[in-house]
């Protein structure tokens, strides 16, 4: 029997009225066309648990990352994503043991002119194959030689140095200035100078490499910068989930390093039959719609999230087959919690009143708290 199942939910919150200088059109816009009656269900039943309330609309991480750093001890200010994405990206299969040893994540991107702004696409769009990657490494493996840097890569989209190298900077999740004027959310710190020469000197190497040349001649996005990010040192983290479903390499790293299994994230509930215990999943479906405000196409991943995920959620709880179903909620800047039981099920009161209305629910988690 699956005694708890965890679905994280990145970008399942419709923006806040007032983000990035919106009105509330679009918000409310959204709520009335979502049609969500197995989450607003389970919302509606469930206890709330941990909220995350601040109003800083500018921090470098993603609220999801700030909730699995949270649940696994670890620093949530300053999120050391790196040394476990290294962990998940070096395909190990044993639980890690901390060598003190602090990594930061070199990521190949594209940056782009908007009319007066650069903007980053998320690199997950790129599509980077390994004969590129290895070709745009050796094109600055001499750079890197005469600057002291040693650098390992172990998957075609993310690379890893010793953060020593820069030292600790401010820095942010490629996700999180993605489609964005990326100004606010460059490196920061003592040495960003240092970094920001080596950043331009990649730039200037890959900018008429054969490999951008062979992807601009086919319409695909060039691979013209690198991002820096994540750095920290790995720590022993607790095990979030005996099974965890993702394909999110912080995820993948902290089970990884607290021992749980990983699996990929299949089509929905129905590809869980037979795990036993507990259960975590991270749901990205609606991540990268949100951030390219293609509402339409948000609508229906939220709209499959439901009939895929949380519909079978709820009917497995109502017959007995899991034990209880936490929601892991987020939007632009928050995240919330909530937990359902099989008991809380039959607690139709809740479902009354003020409480029963899950769209204001997810409006409320929409703004700064």
């Amino acid at each position: 029997m699956m005694t708890h199942l965890t679905l994280i939910v990145p970008f399942s919150v419709p923006p806040g009225a007032g983000d990035d200088g919106r009105d509330d059109v679009v918000p409310g816009a959204l709520l009335r066309q979502l049609e969500l009656p197995a989450l607003g269900k389970l919302l509606t039943r469930a206890e709330p648990g941990p909220r995350e309330r601040h109003d800083d609309p500018f921090l470098r991480s993603l609220p999801q990352e700030r909730w699995l750093a949270g649940k696994a001890g670890l620093d949530t200010a300053r999120v050391p994503l790196a040394p476990y994405m290294r962990l998940a990206d070096s395909g190990a299969t044993a639980p890690a043991t901390a060598d003190g040893q602090a990594w930061a994540c070199l990521q190949p991107v594209h940056i782009h002119a908007a009319r007066d702004h650069l903007v980053l696409m998320p690199p997950a769009q790129l599509g980077i194959r390994p004969e590129e990657a290895a070709a745009l490494h050796a094109a600055i493996d001499g750079l890197l030689q005469e600057s002291g840097i040693a650098l390992e890569t172990p998957s075609t989209s993310r690379w890893y140095l010793p953060e020593a190298v820069f030292g600790p900077l401010e820095a942010t999740t490629p996700l999180r200035a993605a489609g964005r004027n990326i100004d606010i959310w460059m490196q920061a710190g003592e040495r960003a100078r240092d970094w920001r020469r080596i950043q331009n000197e990649i730039q200037m190497t890959w900018y008429d490499h054969p490999v951008n040349q062979a992807r601009e001649a086919a319409r695909e996005p060039s691979i013209n910068s690198v991002w820096l990010y994540g750095g920290g040192t790995l720590q022993p983290v607790p095990r979030l989930a005996d099974t965890v479903l993702s394909g999110d390499p912080f995820l993948s790293g902290l089970a990884l390093a607290a021992g749980s299994r990983v699996l990929p994230v299949p089509a929905g509930l129905a590809g869980t039959a037979g795990l036993e215990g507990s259960v975590l999943a991270m749901l990205d479906h609606a991540t990268e719609a949100h951030i390219f405000e293609d509402w339409g196409l948000w609508l229906d991943r939220m709209h499959a999230l439901d009939a895929d995920w949380f519909g079978p959620a709820l009917d497995a709880l109502a017959a007995g087959q899991i034990g209880a179903v936490t929601l892991v909620l987020g939007g632009e800047n928050h995240f919330a919690e909530f937990t359902v039981r099989r008991a809380d099920l039959r607690k139709f009161w809740r479902g009354m009143g003020a409480r029963g209305d899950w769209r204001a629910l997810l409006s409320d988690l929409a703004f700064a708290a």
